[in-house]
């Protein structure tokens, strides 16, 4: 899922025709001071990271006059926020709220709908409202699309009335406009203020399908700008690339464990992993993790993907550092387990061109020209190294994890072993 950024999401809604307060982005204190001028006092700086509650971590701050901004400006700018460094503030003139609510179309994975949600409770702690009286939802034909008379009818049963109906409405089927024409999973406004001169989008929020990117270049958006709440490393930022650039099969790689800290702490020794399928990858894990290994990464490369796109994944895969050993799996399936094989060849001749991986490493084939793949690494004078084992048809997951540890013991006993020498 990639996410826009406040002041990214609040400039779609103002070509749509939401109204949004007057702002503007600073990159520098000087930058935010001169904005807040423009604009006039008070005003709210805004640290954009793509993450929620930044009111509760700091990274929303008021200002009265140029000296404050400025103040403000430069303790922003220092501040990482739920892991994500602040490099621009969004300076906005500090809005008269009378009320606050909730607006958003999401896609709903119970009814396979988008659905639109209305809460009259909005802002920073609207989730302690879901249980309450004013949450209204529709769910939205996507033939059919949102007409504003739906709209109005989900709005008048949460209790809106007056001049608020008929805004509000307009404000829900230019949402949807907006979640169609540009992919979205998301896009919410949190809150909706209610002031002297109607209602306006106070924060924006609009999440994109990462299949979709290659379709909006012009939101400048990263393949996978981010893994749950946190930054996306280096090497998922490369290994993203692969997919985006050739979608015969997947390569999806995500880090599970970045840094190695969780193996640690676990007492836990942290590998590479790739396995064809993710019901396969997750049977491996529960075979490994409690032999007392942990995959640093997952990466699940099916649905046939070529030869090129497993030499480039297995690369990034064992450029992982301080990983002890690396495990490649399959599922029982029709895919073309030579071209995988090929791939993973290839990679492993350059890295190791004397044959002889420093690290452990299982091979697993199993399903269609596993044999062909099986006889490749033999071709190749891979399984003449004492840490490389490879497995065919078979083999059980269990048997995968055994053999990885019976592997990674002489590994481990060898090289303590040099190091006493």
């Amino acid at each position: 899922m990639a996410r826009l950024l406040e002041f990214e999401a609040k400039d779609l809604l103002r070509k749509t025709g939401i109204p949004v307060p007057p702002g503007g982005v600073a990159v520098t204190p000087e930058e935010a001071v001169a904005a807040a001028e423009k604009i006039g006092f008070p005003v709210v700086l805004k640290a954009q990271v793509p993450v929620g509650k930044r009111g509760k971590a700091g990274g929303i701050l008021f200002a009265e006059n140029s000296g404050e901004v400025l103040t403000r400006a430069r303790e922003l700018f220092g501040k990482n926020i739920y892991g994500y460094g602040v490099s621009q503030i969004l300076v906005e003139r500090k809005l008269d709220i009378a009320q606050e609510h909730y607006l958003a179309i999401l896609s709903n994975p119970a009814t396979k709908t988008p659905t639109l949600i209305f809460s009259r409770h909005g802002g920073m702690d609207v989730e302690e409202h879901t249980g309450g009286e004013g949450i209204a939802t529709y769910n939205i034909d996507l033939l059919q699309g949102l007409r504003p008379y739906m709209a109005m009818d989900m709005l008048k049963g949460a209790g809106i009335s007056g001049r608020a109906l008929p805004a509000l409405t307009q404000i829900a089927v230019k949402l949807f406009d907006i979640y169609r024409k540009n992919d979205c999973l998301l896009v919410e406004i949190n809150p909706v203020a209610m002031t002297p001169k109607g209602p306006l989008a106070a924060d924006a929020r609009i999440s994109v399908d990462d299949d979709a990117l290659f379709r909006h270049p012009e939101l400048g958006l990263d393949e996978g700008g981010e893994v749950g709440d946190r930054p996306r490393t280096q090497i998922e930022k490369i290994a993203a690339l692969i997919d985006a650039h050739d979608h015969r099969g997947s390569a999806h790689f995500v880090q599970i464990d970045p840094d190695g800290a969780l193996a640690k702490a676990e007492g836990k020794i942290s590998i590479g992993f790739d396995g064809v399928g993710t019901g396969v990858s997750l049977a491996a894990m529960d075979e490994l993790v409690p032999l007392g290994f942990l995959p640093r990464n997952f990466c699940d490369t099916s649905g046939n993907p070529t030869a090129s796109k497993m030499y480039r994944i297995t690369k990034v895969i064992l450029a992982q550092p301080d990983i002890e050993g690396y495990v490649f799996i399959s599922c029982l399936s029709s895919q073309q387990l030579d071209n995988t094989a090929r791939g993973i060849v290839k990679a492993f001749l350059e890295i190791y061109p004397d044959r002889m991986p420093n690290i452990p490493c299982v091979f697993c084939f199993r399903g269609a020209w596993d044999e062909t793949a099986i006889a490749m690494f033999e071709q190749h004078g891979l399984t003449r190294s004492p840490f490389i084992r490879v497995l065919g048809r078979d083999a059980t997951e269990r048997d995968v994890a055994l053999a990885f540890r019976e592997l990674h013991t002489g590994w481990r006993a060898q090289r303590t072993a040099g190091a006493q020498a």
